[in-house]
């Protein structure tokens, strides 16, 4: 199938065979045969995803494939699926499956329809939904190119768990997301994202309800992101928002139903009241970070317990009107018995095994509980529910070794591994950039003589440039210095649109210099010579103040071990891959990665982070830089496109 002689190299024009994914292929397909847990790293152009899906294709068992973000969901059912099918002429189905929050909701489009206000404020984009939404046959976000996530209008056209109407909805028929579960459960291969499969996971050991099947095997693509995403869906959290919803939500039934009060609008007003007071006790303590060890005084307590009283009085007169719609009654009934069940866990604490903290959003202010190691709820949840299990994605070791994966997942020792390095030539595609002469990133001067040598970076490659930041403080005051020089390049700006529509017009420019922080240290894929250079302003350690960072700091110190050294290290050189990861895409990829920390060339820790980067070029002085480029680099980045198309082609991952 795979060989020189095989399936692939019969049917794809240009096929090239490498080694290391056929490799990566027969150990998936072993572990899925054997049922066998599996990790493998595989590199940029390994072709991971080919490397995976094909012998799940053929594997004859159903198959879950998990990924990091709904962009890779959709590549993967509208490129990698099609591809599969048409070379190998094997008669699969697939499904791809994702929240809520990505689904239109026609009852709740009606309802949007006939607001006034919604109606007048957004009329165009209001229109535009609801022309889509007569002839979509998904009712998928992701086909409208310019409705964004965060729209006011998506989100009135949407519901979540606790809003839909479920069989009493009277477009129930045509329900959208019914109609994508439906055809998950049958489906040879699910396409699902992290976020879904563990908060389908945490579903069940709550409730012994799940929305997944009960599939032979799993394979988690950008598997690095996992323990975080597995933390927060094994959590608690509570927004005043969340409160507001509930108390929203019985106001709109009595007025619909025209149920007797019963008192319920007196428990409503004090709800409103309660809730204020409660959250805003808490906000001030989200500057405190953790609050495990925040002794809350009387106040807080007090307006825990007059919210839970209040919300036990609401569920009493939702009981005494339950007789005029005993469903819905029922369902806005649990919803607060719920409610007040997390937030027992939350403000007292219940659970000594998470860390706490307050979190202010735009529009919401959320109060967190997270276990601060997984391992043991994965291998309940997770390994002992599925037979076979598959972790990959292009940065899981740290200095050559899995060691820091397989500890923060709690993998057993015996795990099978599998390191695959990328095919391409580094050190004659890249030269990485380590001043020694730039001052420590909390100098007074770091940040002048940061913009200062990006400046003189970016001229060199005639813009084409990637600035990666960790800090958007830092971002904003690069961006001011390259704006006053008045480079003849576009400036792009995360902020200045959505994450596709700036690499959109990165892509499209050639010669553009696109600033960013964390979203885009990954999931940027840019071929030819838009990219050559690609910045990174400081090695991307998380704040230490960071809730969950200090919290797994301690676990780890409790273990006898160095925090710094056994997890924020690994955890940044993680990271740090994934940004110089952004610069060679192809084979026929030239540029420079410049890391302007000092400290990856002056302290002892910064080995570690050599040691796992790919084996580039070296360069110490911008003269040294300079001779580089202009010795073949710029002839080789102003020559014409790559040829997407046949990029993808030869690597269908």
């Amino acid at each position: 199938m795979i060989g020189p002689a095989g399936r692939l190299a019969e049917v794809v024009p240009g096929f090239q065979r490498r080694v290391g994914q056929e490799r990566m292929m027969r150990a998936v397909a072993r572990a899925i045969e054997e049922r066998e847990l599996l990790v493998v790293e595989a590199g940029t152009g390994t072709g991971k995803t080919l490397a995976y899906l094909l012998p799940a294709v053929l594997s004859g068992e159903q198959v879950i494939l998990s990924t990091g973000t709904k962009t890779l969901q959709d590549q993967l059912a509208q490129k990698q699926i099609p591809f599969v099918r048409e070379a190998l002429g094997v008669n699969f189905s697939a499904a791809v499956l994702k929240g809520r929050g990505s689904y239109l909701c026609l009852h709740a489009l009606g309802v949007a329809r006939r607001s006034p206000a919604l109606a007048l404020d957004h009329h165009a984009e209001l229109w535009r939904i609801a022309r889509w939404g007569a002839g979509t046959k998904t009712g998928d976000r992701a086909e409208l190119e310019h409705v964004s996530e965060g729209s006011p209008v998506w989100r009135a056209v949407t519901v979540d768990a606790e809003q839909c109407l479920g069989r009493r909805c009277p477009d129930f028929d045509a329900c959208f997301l019914m109609k994508a579960r439906r055809e998950a459960e049958s489906a040879d291969v699910l396409i699902v994202n992290h976020h879904l499969f563990f908060a389908d996971l945490a579903l069940r050991a709550t409730s012994g309800f799940s929305l997944l099947p009960n599939a032979g095997a799993v394979v988690f693509d950008e598997a690095h992101h996992i323990e975080d995403v597995a933390a927060a869906h094994f959590g608690v959290v509570v927004s005043d928002s969340r409160v507001k919803r509930l108390a929203h939500d019985v106001r709109r039934w009595l007025t619909a139903s025209r149920a007797p009060d019963r008192g319920l609008g007196g428990d409503l007003a004090q709800l409103d009241r309660d809730v204020e007071r409660l959250f805003a006790l808490f906000r001030p303590l989200a500057q405190r970070g953790r609050i495990d060890g925040v002794a809350l005084g009387e106040a807080h307590l007090g307006a825990y317990y007059k919210l839970d009283n209040t919300l036990r009085a609401l569920e009493g007169g939702l009981a005494a009107v339950a007789p005029h719609d005993p469903e819905t009654v029922e369902r806005l009934a649990q919803r607060s018995a719920l409610l007040r069940g997390d937030l027992a866990a939350l403000v007292l604490r219940e659970r000594a095994d998470h860390v706490h903290w307050v979190e202010l959003g735009p529009r919401a202010t959320f109060l967190r509980a997270a276990p601060t190691g997984v391992g043991g709820l994965l291998a309940d949840r997770l390994l002992a529910a599925f037979p076979a299990v598959v972790f990959t994605s292009a940065t899981l070791t740290t200095s050559g070794t899995f060691d820091h994966f397989r500890g923060r997942l709690g993998l057993p020792p015996d795990t099978a591994t599998l390191r695959v390095d990328s095919p391409f030539d580094y050190p004659r595609q890249a030269l990485l950039y380590l001043p020694r002469d730039m001052p420590p990133p909390t100098a007074p001067t770091a940040s002048a003589a940061l913009a200062e040598r990006i400046l003189a970076l970016v001229t060199l490659t005639e813009g084409r440039a990637l600035l990666l930041f960790t800090s958007f403080r830092q971002l904003q005051a690069v961006h001011g210095v390259l704006r006053s020089a008045g480079l003849p390049y576009p400036l792009l700006v995360q902020g200045d649109g959505s994450k596709e529509a700036l690499l959109e017009r990165f892509r499209g420019s050639r010669s553009a210099v696109l600033l960013a922080t964390a979203t885009f240290w990954e999931g940027v894929d840019v071929v030819g010579d838009a990219l050559s250079l690609v910045v990174i302003d400081r090695l991307p350690f998380a704040p230490p103040s960071d809730p969950m960072v200090e919290a797994r700091s301690e676990a780890v110190r409790a273990r006898g071990e160095n925090p710094f050294a056994s997890y924020q290290v690994p955890s940044a050189v993680i990271t740090l891959k994934q940004g110089f990861g952004r610069l060679v895409r192809h084979q026929d990829d030239r540029g420079i990665v410049a890391i302007l920390d000092p400290r990856i060339v002056t302290a002892g820790y910064g080995r570690a982070f050599l040691e796992s980067l790919p084996p580039a070029a070296r360069a110490a002085t911008m003269d040294e830089v300079t001779a580089w480029w202009r010795g073949g680099c710029a002839a080789d980045a102003g020559g014409s496109a790559v040829d997407e198309e046949k990029t993808e082609i030869d690597t269908p991952g």
